[in-house]
């Protein structure tokens, strides 16, 4: 760290006179010529080796390289540099050059410009200034700590911690311990802090520090200018000193500290940055007149001889000597180091080469050894699957074959099974098919038979003619040789006979052969239809089996794939992961080879030494050993012999204990696997007996038939005879044995019962769920079937009716209710009049930093708004006076508040009044701060919409006065550019926490995630502003300057690439945001408060029906587009004020919400991008689909029903309300709205008759009511809100009254009985315990000192049912039951159903209530924890304020006043002078500069018509004659110039300097005059609105 440096080094441990001989000797006669001695003979020495760390020596290794890259513009460290001539300690600036002979710099040295050269030169100015600029920092931070003797930060930090001024304070209380001052300290910047610098300023002013050198708050408090605070410590330093109050000076650290290069560079970027100028340190001790050091007098005494003066002045300066010493001592380490990188350096690219080839070598052997490992590891790992897949391979297939007649017989027994269930299917099958299967087979029978008769007669008819003439010739020949040839000739020709009787067989054979294969012939395709349609059925059932079989072993087929494809992938896995294993084991067995390498070398070394001595050393040690082995021997051998009566009983004692032990453990061994050694006897029993019984098994086995019936007969006889004995047994014990039964059967049935009973007591928390459950099922469907069916029964409305009750808690909720809401009025109103007060007292207090207002109008304005202002939020308990106290009020005074409470009762439920009202203000164009009053007045009278009723009566009001002005609008575009004061209260009702609410849930997810939580986000849309961003980015990343210019048009710098890619990657962000937005909308559409809903779907109706030319599609368009712009945007453009978000955005933050906000309403403004966005233009596809997107969710947003069935209100609400509406509210306000209404009563009332101007005629004046009024509470008072005209008839009162009488008297009859109808009920006969229930039902809800208020008890009613029997109740009801069937309202065909229905429209009704009630009370609440933290907020903001005021207050009564002090002769003076003679001082100044003067302070820029040499000779007067006016006058000497005169609004240049305008231009005549906005606003600033005395 750059203190480290400044603090006094340690001096390095070696000594010169042992590293250089003869330095000692040289004779000197001063220290001064020693030390300069001593250098000149270190800058010729290269031996000495200072003690270094080897950290040390690496960071420094490190620093030197740094150093000397052609790359680090710093300054060289190679050889010392000399100082700059006349500044001791300052280094001259030189180029690095490396000494590097390569190609590389010779190339980056030809192509080097002169202008790079100067742009170097410039930065290494600038990091000059810098590091000055710290080392003068260094030097104020050592003087502080020599005066307070406490520590500091670093340089780097010292500035942030200069800001408290706690270190300025502890400079006053070291220098001034007598002064009593108290030093605030407090780790985090409070304005308190200023009381410290105070502190430090009242000490300058004590010391007399000239102005020149002091500084101004805000220079070190808001760090505008920290240099002139450094600047300034010097000076004090400087001063105290010449003064005597301090006898040590500043210290001098320029040129002896070190920076690191960031902190250089980040300092000179927070002075370019400030834009203040340097002050000049140089000089200042001739500033104060302060004189060198006085010589020491020579003190009287013995003369000091020439070796005491050099020994003293040797021990006074050893520090120095010391210090100097290390520091060549490094210098010349250094230059050494740097010589040997430079060689280095040199031979880099040799020392790469080699580098390379070494581990390019090495590589080659190490990949040649993992190849060859991992080679030999495949092998090896085939050899073992394949051993290991073998082996399995016969094992299975030796398990097969022992079980091979096992599974033979399954797979017959399975097959058998199978060709069972088959034939038996197909014997089924063929039994339900018998009929026809025989019908059938015998019309194809018939068929066949048929066909082959027909066959055989055709075939016999063709060959009939053939066969009759064979025969007649064969009869005729042996007929002729019969008769001319005797027996003998039969007998010579038997043979032929016979062959021809066989020809003739053969061809008869042979004819009926074919005529038969004919036939088959024939009937061939019908047997072979038959045929496939019979194998084809066998066939379908098979398959239909099968797959029968397939589907019962789906899951098991299922789970053997999974296990096979599990056995795949774990198979796979464990391939893997051998393959790694071997992997890691090559890399290990590298590893281990690398080791093992370096430990055969270094044990192959030390073998190599020790077998130089191995000679020496083995004899040695054969002499020792044998010499050591010979005395134990003989040691051993002489205890033997002493003890060998002794040894020969251990021996004894031990082979016992051994064989004792092995026994033990043999029995041990043997009980360890007795379990074992059972089983195996078990097993050779078992196999004995298991051959016994094979033995006696193939014995009976030949035998079974006589076995089998012996044993059947022996059975039969002991079993008949059994039989026999326990029947007559049964017989005795007849009786007995049924009561034994009986007991028996009982004793069962108990314990099952009390097993049952034990179960159920065990799971008794199951049981009562279950029954609840299944309850609470019943109740669900008798609770759906009473809201939702048509017709409920007597059961399920008896089982509801409690629900119509008024219990505690529902009373407990309204007085709750009541209560919050007071409240709430009355936070909203203090907390709107504390946030009226904290803003003009901010603006006031604005007013008094730049000097616009005194003090004093601040005071004055906290003292006078509103009385006390610290009682404006300390006020948190309503009013509970009375408005109707009989002390404050006569009759009159009562009656003018009735006729209030009639008022605002007409203007909440009458909308047209107030908006006509609304309609007039804009006509009348009344001014934005008289709307914003009327708006909290509106609000007021509808109680901020906290209410069911007022939010119902609110929205009407709303929508009201968006109708009246469409009335009024004679085209869609006059609507469209009317602004109306019906919006502003629109925009006051949807400030509410349940529209906050909404907002964050639709909001709030899409900042913080796209906006916040990503801080690289950018959407700029802008071309020109990209291309600059990558130019910027371009320089800030390479530190030199971009080859892009900055001065091109948007087209060209949308042709960039990298502007293009990051246009398109913004376009597509911005898309992708745009969709969340719309996608958050849609999931949330449901969740929107209803009364945004309700008046967008008003607005639609209106403007549809009052423009019906218009297409529907564009007014939905305008009306969504209203709602974004009114309650979406609004949000979206500042999230923090409407809670969306918890913290402020930044303005990147800010510039992002503002682009999608532009896309957003894009699409809702339902329009492309056109010119004036040109580059937004890409997105016109999305915006179409979009619109269309934005468009359903419009329709489905206006989708809402009435606000009549939303809030169940009507306008006959108020009249039969139980309780009464209330207004809270000002007196004040009540005038105020008064004298609103009267005033325009013409316009509210055109009729002379309306009921408003009856209620204003009986008001009477605003004056008076204020006069007569005036007793009663200045706070919030408590109005009844009745109507005007309450009696006004009802012709269905009557039926109505009798009908509620009705149901109240049904509810308790149907308590009391019960029936399946109501008519069933009503006839039903009354019992003493109807009485008894009727007795217990009028104690527990009707009597008097029951709290608990049953249904209808709120309705007049005029009988008095509490008094009434039961009898007298179902008589009463069955009369007005009669009654009301006369007129019509019931009838008996469904047994007085309707009665029932409307009781259960009220049990709804009732339920509804309850939870609105509940809503509204979780909104109260809400609302006013909210306007808790308001005016937390308020409080601390206020708190601060008039901490604030305090504290100016008190330093303005301890300043003193100084009288300005000017300079004579000056030209300021002749000006003042001049105007004093004339007469024409003006009010607040004037001051006279010079052109030129202006022109080296950076604020005159440019003036035409006159060149910078005339500048001297021409003058601009600035002054003030009015509060926030300047004059600016130009003068050619005692001259005005013609023309040239202006007046400049302080107004005028605020906003230059906001629009960040950097010049404005003045005299349009005399020569237009530039001048730079922020520097002419200072000057005026300092000039007209500082103290006179800065």
């Amino acid at each position: 760290m750059a203190d480290s440096a400044a603090e006094p080094r340690k001096s390095l441990q070696y000594g010169i006179s042992k590293t250089t001989p003869g330095i000692c000797d040289v004779k000197v006669k001063s220290a001064a010529a020693w030390i300069e001695c001593l250098y000149n003979i270190l800058q010729s020495v290269e031996h000495i080796q200072p003690f270094r760390s080897k950290q040390d020596e690496y960071s420094f290794l490190r620093r030197i390289k740094f150093a000397q890259t052609p790359d680090a513009q710093d300054f060289s460290l190679a050889s010392p540099a000399p100082s700059v001539v006349g500044l001791q300690g300052r280094r001259q600036l030189k180029r690095t050059d490396s000494s590097r002979g390569g190609r590389r710099n010779a190339a980056n040295q030809v192509g080097r410009s002169a202008w790079e050269e100067r742009n170097w030169m410039d930065k290494q100015r600038k990091f000059l200034q810098a590091y000055e600029y710290l080392c003068h920092i260094g030097e104020a931070k050592e003087w502080i700590e020599d005066v307070t003797h406490n520590p500091l930060p670093p340089i780097v930090q010292l500035e942030e911690a200069l800001r408290n001024g706690i270190a300025l304070a502890e400079v006053v209380q070291s220098l001034q311990p007598d002064r009593s001052m108290r030093i605030f300290r407090n780790p985090k910047l409070q304005f308190r802090h200023s009381d410290n610098i105070a502190a430090f300023f009242d000490f300058l002013a004590d010391v007399e520090l000239p102005e020149l050198f002091r500084f101004e708050l805000i220079d070190l408090y808001e760090k505008k200018n920290i240099p002139k605070v450094i600047y300034c410590i010097h000076a004090l330093s400087w001063l105290l000193y010449r003064k005597g109050i301090v006898d040590f000076r500043i210290g001098n650290l320029v040129g002896q500290l070190e920076f690191e290069h960031h902190e250089l560079e980040e300092m000179q970027k927070g002075l370019d940055k400030a834009g203040v100028s340097m002050p000049s340190f140089s000089g200042m001790s001739a500033s104060f007149g302060a004189e060198p050091e006085p010589e020491p007098e020579a003190e009287s005494g013995p003369v000091e001889t020439e070796e005491q003066r050099i020994e003293r002045e040797l021990a006074e300066s050893e520090s120095s000597i010391r210090e100097l010493q290390a520091q060549m001592h490094g210098a010349v380490v250094r230059m050494r180091l740097g010589q040997m990188m430079q060689s280095l350096w040199d031979a880099e690219e040799s020392l790469i080469d080699f580098q390379s080839m070494i581990r390019g070598d090495w590589a080659r052997q190490v990949i040649e050894y993992r190849l060859n490992m991992r080679r030999f590891a495949t092998n090896i790992q085939s050899a073992a699957r394949g051993y290991l897949v073998r082996s399995g391979q016969r094992r299975r297939e030796g398990w097969w074959q022992e079980r091979a007649q096992n599974v033979i017989s399954l797979q017959s027994l399975v097959r058998a099974r199978k060709s069972r269930i088959q034939t038996q299917q197909i014997r089924t099958h063929t039994r339900e098919h018998d009929h026809g299967i025989r019908e059938f087979q015998a019309a194809i029978r018939g068929a066949l038979q048929r066909r082959l008769v027909q066959d055989t007669y055709e075939e016999s008819y063709e060959a009939s003619q053939s066969v009759v003439g064979m025969t007649a010739a064969i009869r005729g020949m042996l007929r002729r040789r019969r008769l001319e040839n005797d027996k003998m000739r039969l007998q010579s020709t038997r043979k032929e006979t016979a062959l021809l009787q066989s020809m003739a067989r053969g061809l008869n054979a042979r004819i009926k052969r074919q005529g038969e294969a004919a036939t088959l012939q024939k009937a061939s395709n019908v047997v072979r239809t038959l045929q496939s349609a019979s194998r084809g059925h066998v066939l379908r059932c098979n398959v239909q089996l099968m797959r029968n079989e397939l589907q019962s072993t789906r899951k098991a087929t299922v789970l053997l794939q999974s296990m096979a494809r599990g056995l795949n992938a774990r198979i796979q896995r464990q391939q893997e992961a051998a393959s790694l294993l071997e992997a890691c084991d090559v890399v290990r067995t590298l590893q281990a080879v690398c080791r093992g390498k370096i430990l055969r070398c270094n044990v192959h070394a030390m073998r190599k030494k020790l077998q130089m001595q191995s000679k020496v050393f083995v004899g040695i040690q054969s002499f020792v050993r044998g010499q050591a082995q010979r005395r134990r021997l003989q040691d051993t051998l002489a205890c033997l012999s002493r003890t060998s009566q002794s040894v020969i009983a251990l021996q004894t004692h031990s082979r016992g204990y051994f064989l004792r032990r092995r026994q033990d453990q043999d029995l041990g061994h043997l009980k360890r696997q007795q379990v074992k050694i059972t089983q195996l006897q078990s097993l050779a029993r078992g196999s004995a007996i298991r051959e016994s019984a094979d033995e006696l098994r193939e014995e009976l086995l030949s035998n079974v038939a006589e076995t089998i019936q012996l044993q059947a007969l022996s059975r039969a006889m002991m079993l008949r005879i059994d039989v026999g004995i326990l029947l007559s047994q049964l017989e005795d014990e007849e009786s007995s044995i049924e009561a034994l039964q009986a007991a028996t059967r009982g004793r069962l049935v108990r314990a099952k019962f009390q097993e049952k009973q034990k179960f159920f007591k065990a799971n008794m928390e199951k049981v009562v769920k279950v029954q609840s459950y299944v309850r609470a099922k019943l109740q669900g469907e008798a609770y759906k079937s009473l809201t939702s069916g048509k017709n409920p029964p007597v059961g399920t409305v008896k089982g509801f009716v409690h629900l119509l009750n008024d219990s505690d808690f529902d009373f407990d909720e309204e007085v709750e209710f009541e209560r919050l809401r007071k409240t709430v009025v009355q936070h909203v109103r203090q907390n709107e009049l504390a946030d009226q007060y904290i803003t003009q007292l901010d603006i006031k207090i604005a007013l008094l930093v730049k000097n616009k207002i005194t003090l004093d109008e601040v005071v004055k304005h906290q003292r006078h708004f509103g009385g006390d202002a610290g009682r404006l939020l300390t006020n948190t308990e309503i009013s509970s006076k009375d408005p109707f106290d009989l002390k404050a009020l006569n009759k009159n005074s009562r009656k003018k508040l009735e006729h209030y409470q009639e008022l605002f009762f007409v203007l909440q439920t009458q909308p047209q009044y107030l908006a006509r009202l609304f309609r007039r203000i804009r006509e009348q164009a009344t001014a934005e701060k008289e709307c914003e009053r009327i708006r909290h007045l509106m609000m007021g009278v509808f109680g901020y919409a906290q209410k069911r009723r007022e939010e119902y009566y609110l929205i009407k009001l709303i929508t009201r006065s968006m109708k009246e002005e469409m009335e009024h609008c004679h085209s869609l575009q006059d609507y469209l550019r009317g602004n109306f004061f019906w919006s502003k209260i629109f925009g006051a009702y949807v400030k509410s926490p349940r529209d906050r609410k909404y907002m964050r849930d639709i909001i709030g997810p899409i900042i913080k995630e796209n906006i916040i939580e990503n801080p690289e986000l950018d959407l700029e849309s802008d071309p020109m502003q990209i291309y600059l961003s990558a130019i910027e980015n371009e320089q800030l990343r390479t530190g030199q300057r971009s080859r892009r210019s900055p001065d091109i048009p948007r087209e060209e710098a949308i042709r960039d690439e990298e502007t293009r890619r990051t246009f398109i990657i913004h376009l597509q962000d911005l898309r992708d945001i745009a969709d969340q937005c719309f996608a958050a909308l849609e999931d949330h559409l449901h969740k929107m408060p209803f009364g945004v809903r309700y008046i967008a779907q008003q607005m639609f109706e209106s403007l549809a029906s009052r423009f019906q030319k218009e297409d529907q599609g564009h007014i939905l368009q305008v009306v969504g587009h209203w709602l974004f712009r009114s309650y979406l945007q609004p949000a979206l453009v500042e999230p923090e004020k409407y809670g969306v978000i918890d913290r402020g955005l930044s303005q990147e933050h800010k510039r992002n919400v503002g682009e999608v906000a532009r896309v957003l309403g894009q699409v809702a403004l339902g329009r492309l991008f056109g010119g004036e966005n040109a580059f937004l233009q890409p997105l016109n596809s999305y915006v179409g689909e979009s619109i269309q997107r934005l468009g359903d969710i419009w329709s489905n947003l206006i989708d809402v029903p009435s606000a009549e069935t939303q809030f169940d209100i009507d306008e006959f609400n108020d009249l039969y309300a139980r309780t009464k509406p209330t207004l809270y509210i000002k007196m004040a306000d009540i005038f105020s709205i008064h004298h609103l209404v009267a005033g325009d009563l013409p316009s509210i009332c055109p009729s002379q008759d309306d009921i408003l101007r009856e209620v204003v005629r009986e008001l009477g004046s605003v004056q008076n009511n204020e006069h007569e009024l005036k007793h009663v509470s200045n706070s919030e008072i408590c109005l009844t809100l009745n109507p005007k005209l309450h009696d006004k008839e009802d012709p269905d009162a009557e039926a109505k009254t009798l009908f509620m009488e009705t149901k109240r008297c049904i509810l308790y009859i149907i308590r009391v009985q019960s029936g399946s109808n109501l008519m069933e009920i009503m006839v039903k006969p009354i019992t003493i315990e109807d009485e008894d229930r009727w007795a217990t039902l009028v104690h527990d809800e009707l009597s008097t000192n029951s709290r608990r208020r049953g249904a209808y008890s709120e309705s007049n009613s005029l009988i008095d049912i509490a008094s009434f029997s039961y009898a007298e109740l179902k008589r009463t009801a069955l009369e007005n039951i009669l009654r009301l069937e006369r007129t019509g309202h019931l009838t008996r065909h469904n047994h007085y159903q309707d009665i029932l229905n409307e009781i259960a429209v009220d049990i709804r009704t009732k339920h509804r209530r309850r939870i609105q009630r509940q809503r509204e009370l979780e909104g109260v609440r809400l609302t006013l924890a909210r306007l808790n933290d308001q005016a937390t907020y308020l409080e601390q903001q206020l708190k601060t304020y008039n901490d604030y005021i305090e504290q100016a207050m008190v330093t303005l009564q301890n300043k003193k006043g100084k009288k300005r002090f000017l300079m004579p002769f000056t030209k300021q003076w002749d000006h003042e002078r001049e105007l004093q003679r004339s007469g024409r001082v003006p009010k607040f100044g004037s001051f006279k500069y010079s052109a030129q003067e202006l022109a080296n302070r950076g604020i005159l820029v440019e003036w035409r018509g006159y060149t910078e040499r005339q500048w001297a000779h021409i003058d601009l007067t600035i002054s003030s004659n009015e509060v926030g006016v300047f004059t600016l006058e130009g003068s050619n000497g005692p001259i005005s110039m013609p023309g040239a005169s202006a007046h400049v609004p302080l107004d005028e240049l605020l906003q230059a300097q906001f629009n960040n305008t950097q010049f404005l231009e003045f005299f349009g005549g005399g020569g237009e005059v530039k001048v730079n906005v922020n520097l002419f606003l200072h000057l005026i600033m300092r000039k007209f609105y500082k103290d006179r005395d800065s």
